[in-house]
């Protein structure tokens, strides 16, 4: 018997594709399985015999009763517990970022309260403070909603982790040409409200951003999407106090995905494994197939005749290729390699 705990309203769904909602407003067309009924479950659950259980946040686990709660209160014992909570988005202590109009990137939901605001308080300019994957992305789902759309990014190159000068000159070239508006190297300081303030109390919706740089005005925006970065849902692990985490987060894992309770395993985003955590789907795809030969294993259902012939994650290949903002991204090797570094040799094509 298998149970999923879900907590938003609808069943797995693909959140690299989020973007593309906007093309047909139908959630189906993310779903991982099928399409989605009225209550947002698919047919794929009950044909395989999971429980879905839908709105309903896994609040507690307890590894040494072995038992799961969520928020409903439902107490759910297991013999194998995959812990896959995935991250939620960083929002940095902006002053302003408690306003209305401030919005992060993740859910449909999120993009559903988005579209909503823009429409109530007619939203001309919006700020994706992030120019990162994630922030690119926002980036063009608010463009895909009529609005002009500016991305500010503090280092001084976008995507910096993937690519580097050259490539963000060349990357910044089509963004603009499509209409999007660039700011890089930009300290932001607070989000400003229509009642001119910049604190942390005033409820006073979003007018503009206002920036530490020396001689840069404010922004002004109606509307700010924050894309700053994610952070692993670890809380049911600390509130347990047998599942170890890292320093900075996330639930430690060995090869096997295995933590550091027997019967406990950790998977995707939340997943720290040699102090890495991979925030990509493809290695989370791959953490997913290993932790399910091993969980079979383990609980004695397709068992490996030596455990060293068991499946292992070993790390993953971080190289990427994207379609960001209709136009292919591709980021291999070292992009910005340390100047002693006599291992990495620098070829560039510039068509």
């Amino acid at each position: 018997q298998i149970s999923t705990l879900c907590e938003e309203p609808r069943a797995a769904y693909n959140r690299v594709k989020l973007t593309s909602y906007f093309e047909t407003r139908n959630p189906s067309d993310l779903s991982m399985t099928s399409e989605f009924d009225e209550n947002g479950k698919t047919v794929w659950y009950d044909a395989n015999g999971v429980e879905l259980l839908l709105n309903d946040k896994a609040v507690s686990v307890d590894t040494k009763a072995k038992t799961v709660t969520g928020a409903s209160g439902k107490v759910i014992p297991y013999d194998a517990c995959v812990m896959a909570t995935g991250s939620f988005p960083f929002v940095p202590p902006i002053p302003g970022k408690q306003r209305p109009g401030v919005f992060v990137y993740r859910t449909i939901e999120d993009l559903e309260k988005m579209l909503a605001y823009a429409k109530e308080h007619n939203v001309q300019e919006a700020a994706v403070i992030g120019g990162g994957l994630l922030g690119l992305e926002a980036a063009k789902a608010v463009k895909d909603m009529g609005i002009v759309s500016h991305i500010i990014e503090f280092a001084d190159i976008l995507m910096c982790r993937q690519i580097d000068q050259g490539g963000h000159n060349a990357l910044v070239g089509k963004i603009e040409a499509m209409g999007l508006k660039v700011h890089c190297g930009a300290r932001t300081e607070s989000i400003v409200g229509t009642d001119g303030t910049t604190d942390h109390e005033s409820m006073a919706p979003v007018a503009a951003l206002k920036f530490s740089n020396e001689h840069w005005d404010d922004l002004p925006v109606q509307m700010v999407v924050v894309s700053a970065g994610i952070k692993p849902r670890d809380e049911l692990a600390r509130q347990s106090e047998t599942i170890q985490v890292g320093e900075r987060g996330g639930i430690m894992v060995d090869e096997q995905m295995r933590t550091s309770v027997d019967g406990v395993y950790a998977i995707g985003e939340i997943a720290l494994y040699k102090n890495f955590i991979y925030g990509l789907i493809a290695p989370g795809y791959t953490m997913a197939e290993v932790c399910a030969k091993v969980v079979a294993n383990d609980l004695g259902l397709k068992p490996f005749q030596d455990e060293d012939q068991l499946p292992a994650f070993t790390g993953a290949d971080m190289s990427t290729k994207l379609k960001l903002l209709g136009c292919d991204v591709a980021s291999f090797g070292v992009n910005q390699p340390r100047p002693d570094d006599l291992d990495v040799q620098e070829l560039v094509w510039n068509d």
